[in-house]
């Protein structure tokens, strides 16, 4: 057996690691904070006041009915009942199911209805979708509000807690094993419907620990996640959760003075966010020339790291604070990671225009470093069609584009009711399975994984297949550009590439389009590229608001075009 497989990973435990974790730290350190929430109201508590409160509420769900393998709606605002509930649920055995509320209501609608929960647990606004707009009304039969009752009879969590009193919650069934259902999650949807991902105990364990080995959530430290889950994940490695007051369905409005604020004030050490996020920060910070001293570890994931946001992240850490980018998807996360320094190196961080080296960007997309520690990662040949089997030939030389594939005890299960997407994702390997990423990349002479793109958004011209990472890296820094997306326009085959630029506030159009222009016009890849528009602002997926929506802007190029728009 080599080092860097799969099954140099430790041996499941007997119950679910992120059961014992949690009680773990509520045992050798009761009065530490293991979540503080931000904001105006803020509200702390400690491992031995969860623990507690875990306790009272696996009494409270499992006196309402909620039992072992139960798919289980959990709607509710970040922050310290949020935890509580998914303790409970998982030392239940129950089933979370998390779909982004962020989503179009019909797309909601759909994640849960194929889920076919048979509990709900909600905040009244929740509540009010199951009942209006369907969310799992027709399978839901244990439904609690989390919060106070509106407009129905239902009970209410702090109801059945009441209830039970100072009840002990029994162990009326054993605690979940690694192989046990432990959550439903849902891809984003930036390139697609979301997709259901079953993932058992024994993945979330191969995560917390994949997760453990970036130093990011570190023991005794204080994390700031802008992602519920990660929150929960800082909390079960021994970090204080910090968790800000922000809408998780709309991240990008979260105000950067408030994230800002909650890292002076709590002395937060390690931060986990998508690029967007991270990006208004940053500018938030560089214009009122804030350093966020405490910060020394910086998680950035959910997209790829633009250099431009590098730049004005670093510029508000104190001097050896860690930015590192953490590639993976729903379905295998992490996969790969790169810290700051060696990613601006490797893309050749400078001023915009040069072709190669050190003195301007490369065109090789972006690069997402090694991968981890128990995973194992190929590029294989593109298709848009299912591999029935895992071949050795499958791989392409390095250097070479294709897609990436992963093997890894963090894999998922397959896709919830989905048959053809599983096809399409997954290569059987004897016992093994290989996850499709559906991103295209390479490896480099260091064995460093580049991103180019996804499969599905390549510009397939009549020259051959153009992949917008490769294109859209060359842009980034260029005056008055802030994104830039390359799109398709027409069949592919015979697709036109467009480059559609959201401008910097300010930014004159005619000066932005020449520069790209004679940017493009001076390397190779770029040099097809004839048409540029602009757009107000991209469309983005959900979750981080950070992966652009290539499919919908190709849709809305098309239309400009014809329309002989600029």
């Amino acid at each position: 057996m080599t080092p860097g497989t799969p099954h140099d990973a430790a041996a499941p435990a007997a119950v679910s690691e992120l059961v014992v974790r949690a009680a773990r730290w509520a045992s050798e350190r009761p009065g530490a904070v293991a979540c503080q929430v931000g904001g105006r109201t803020p509200r702390s508590a400690t491992y031995r006041e969860v623990a507690r409160s875990v306790e009272a509420t696996v009494a409270a769900l499992a006196h309402a009915g909620v039992r072992p393998g139960m798919r289980t709606v959990l709607l509710a605002f970040p922050g310290v009942e949020l935890g509580v509930l998914a303790l409970a649920l998982l030392r239940l055995g129950a089933v979370p199911v998390l779909a982004d509320p962020g989503l179009p209501h019909a797309a909601v609608r759909r994640c849960l209805n194929a889920a076919a929960p048979e509990a709900y647990l909600g905040i009244p606004l929740a509540q009010a979708a199951r009942l209006v707009l369907g969310w799992a009304r027709r399978s839901s039969r244990v439904c609690v509000t989390v919060g106070p009752r509106r407009l129905w009879p239902g009970p209410t969590l702090d109801g059945l807690r009441r209830t039970v009193g100072g009840e002990k919650a029994a162990v009326r069934w054993p605690p979940p094993a690694p192989d046990d259902l432990a959550v439903i999650a849902y891809t984003s949807g930036a390139t697609g419907p979301p997709k259901g991902v079953p993932l058992r105990h024994r993945h979330l364990t191969a995560q917390l620990d994949l997760f453990g080995r970036l130093g990011v959530f570190r023991e005794g430290t204080a994390v700031l996640s802008t992602f519920a889950p990660f929150a929960l994940a800082a909390a079960a490695l021994g970090a204080t959760a910090v968790v800000p007051a922000m809408d998780p369905r709309r991240p990008m409005r979260a105000d950067p003075a408030s994230l800002a604020a909650d890292i002076l004030r709590y002395e937060v050490a390690g931060m986990f966010a998508a690029p967007a996020l991270l990006d208004r920060l940053a500018r938030h910070c560089a214009g009122r020339g804030v350093v966020l001293h405490p910060l020394r570890e910086v998680a950035v994931a959910g997209a790829p790291l633009p250099l431009p946001t590098l730049r004005r992240v670093r510029a508000c850490l104190p001097e050896g604070a860690r930015v590192v980018s953490v590639y993976g998807a729903t379905e295998c996360l992490p996969v790969a990671a790169i810290e700051g320094r060696e990613l601006a190196s490797a893309m050749g961080d400078g001023e915009p225009g040069a072709e190669t080296g050190a003195s301007g960007p490369t065109a090789a997309g972006t690069c997402l470093g090694a991968p981890l520690p128990g995973t194992e990662v190929r590029v294989i040949a593109v298709t848009d069609g299912p591999i029935p089997r895992w071949r050795d030939d499958l791989a392409v030389p390095p250097g070479a584009v294709g897609e990436i594939a992963v093997c890894s005890p963090a894999v998922s299960d397959p896709y919830l009711g989905d048959p053809a997407a599983t096809a399409l994702a997954r290569i059987p390997d004897g016992e093994r399975v290989w996850h499709r990423m559906g991103d295209l990349g390479h490896f480099d002479e260091r064995g460093r994984l580049w991103f180019a793109g996804r499969v599905s958004e390549r510009v397939r011209t009549a020259g051959g297949d153009l992949y917008p990472d490769h294109i859209e890296t060359l842009f980034a820094g260029v005056p008055g550009v802030r994104r830039t997306a390359l799109v398709g326009v027409g069949p592919p085959g015979a697709q036109r590439p467009v480059l559609v630029v959201e401008r910097e506030p300010g930014a004159g159009r005619a000066g932005v389009r020449a520069r790209v222009l004679e940017l493009a016009a001076r390397h190779p890849r770029a040099a097809v590229l004839r048409d540029v528009l602009f757009h107000p602002a991209f469309p983005v997926d959900a979750r981080h608001n950070s992966k652009i929506r290539r499919g919908v802007l190709a849709g809305w190029a098309a239309r400009r075009l014809r329309g002989g728009g600029r």
